[in-house]
């Protein structure tokens, strides 16, 4: 049985392949391929009203008209594709965005950050075009395949089903047969160009610096492993086209022994003979493209894992939350709530309780952002101060707001071109104006701020506190 995890994981690869768009283009790439395929019907036809001298016109006619008439279809197909893509990418925003949502416990993992990043950004999009230009491929050709045998048998010989169906059995046997020597000699030949690249890599500093001890280590590494990767994709290629080799035979010698039979059998009927010359080349075409159908086919498996593994990755942990606790030393951090709004006095006027305090646990920072007021962390570097921001964040989810040191935050305001300074000015005017929450986080503001500017924002977030609760972690 699968975990509902793996269960929710396979619906989502399902839904890229069922959404109206993917149906959509799918629908009109069918109609495409009747039309091509149904041309091989009107050239057979005109061919036998030429020998049986019956009018020929009107075959001719549809004939031409079905090989101008396909693009229009598969131009539309790819309109929709493209449409397809860019859902699908949506699907993939989304769906990391469900998973990651205020997930804080994994935000300052930078390993972690910058895999899932990269997953959304570049190898989640590459992915998930590659698997729609594989079904797109797949499904044209499995299409192009079937129905160009089925008009065949429809209209010359009816055996050239039986002789194709037992061909594509043959191969898939023998294909299932090699799968496990082909993956292995696949991986061998990935392994390789792993350790070319990694070699490569390298290059900038022992090639560029100069040191002759350094180069010389270099070179020798990356000349053997340019002859391993040469080595193992040579062995690979080799492996595959012997492979193709066997199934080009397999798939051609019964609906040759078929062509062989038609001949002998029909050797005095000049209209059948002549249709059946006509379809020769588009015989040959389709048993061509069979073995790379099913090839194709094969693949699936491929990109199925592959994204699987890419949606798999971008899924939260369940134990963040633990983890941000293990981080902390309570013992190191203190606490000091430097003001605080008293209920028995003008909202103008405050009680200042500078005394500081050690913490015990998240739960007592809690206790006191339910006032308003300004609560002050300082401890050593390491300690986890910022962590207990994040853990006061977790624990509130939407009712804080945490601004870090450093972020990619997005605000209505344009801070890039101001200082630093200014910037976080900005930034904290904006978020008293126009963000509802009753906790406002700061990690290390003042952390690359002159005096002066220290003592500026310094009165700002004490303005800030008469409206909400800000806890803070001071650089200084």
């Amino acid at each position: 049985m699968f975990s509902i995890e793996s269960k929710k994981l396979r619906k989502q690869i399902t839904g890229l392949l069922t959404n109206r768009w993917a149906i959509t283009c799918l629908t009109i790439l069918f109609f495409q391929q009747v039309i091509e395929s149904s041309a091989t019907l009107w050239l057979v036809w005109f061919m036998r009203s030429i020998v049986e001298g019956k009018p020929n016109i009107p075959y001719i006619i549809l004939y031409l008209v079905t090989l101008v008439l396909q693009y229009i279809p598969t131009c539309v197909a790819f309109i929709y594709k493209t449409k397809w893509k860019q859902e699908a990418q949506r699907s993939f925003i989304n769906a990391f965005v469900a998973a990651n949502r205020n997930n804080i416990g994994e935000w300052n993992n930078k390993a972690l950050r910058e895999e899932k990043l990269s997953l959304l950004t570049t190898e989640g999009p590459a992915a998930l075009h590659s698997l729609i230009d594989y079904v797109w491929d797949l499904f044209t050709w499995v299409l192009s395949v079937f129905l160009n045998i089925m008009f065949l048998a429809l209209v010359v010989e009816p055996l050239f089903i039986v002789a194709y169906s037992l061909s594509v059995i043959l191969v898939i046997l023998m294909m299932k047969m090699q799968k496990r020597a082909q993956r292995q000699l696949t991986q061998k030949a990935l392994t390789a160009r792993l350790h070319l690249c990694q070699s490569l890599l390298s290059a900038w500093d022992n090639v560029l610096l100069g040191n002759n001890y350094n180069f010389k280590l270099w070179d020798e590494k990356t000349k053997e492993r340019l002859n391993r990767c040469l080595q193992r994709n040579i062995d690979l290629e080799r492996f595959d086209q012997i492979l193709a080799i066997f199934a080009a035979l397999m798939i051609s010698i019964p609906s040759l022994l078929v062509v062989i039979y038609f001949v002998f059998q029909y050797r005095s009927d000049l209209v059948r003979l002549s249709s059946f010359v006509v379809i020769l080349p588009i015989l040959f075409t389709i048993l061509t493209y069979t073995y790379q159908t099913i090839s194709l086919g094969f693949r699936w498996g491929i990109h199925k894992a592959k994204l699987m593994s890419i949606y798999k990755a971008i899924q939260a942990s369940k134990d963040s939350h633990q983890m941000l606790e293990r981080k902390i030393k309570w013992d190191k951090i203190m606490a000091t709530l430097v003001r605080e709004v008293s209920a028995d006095l003008p909202n103008d006027q405050f009680v200042s309780l500078a005394s500081p305090r050690v913490i015990e646990s998240h739960l007592d920072l809690l206790n006191q952002t339910s006032k308003n007021g300004r609560l002050t962390l300082r401890g050593d570097n390491g300690s986890g101060k910022s962590t207990a921001l994040m853990l006061i964040k977790n624990a509130l989810a939407g009712r804080a707001f945490f601004l870090p040191t450093h972020d990619t935050l997005s605000f209505s305001t344009e801070t890039t071109k101001y200082s630093t300074g200014e910037s976080l000015k900005r930034r904290l005017f904006e978020i008293l104006e126009k963000v509802d929450v009753d906790v406002l986080l700061l990690d290390e503001w003042d952390a690359n701020l002159d005096k002066e500017n220290q003592e500026s924002l310094s009165d700002l977030i004490d303005k800030i506190a008469e409206k909400k609760c800000v806890v803070e972690v001071r650089h200084r």
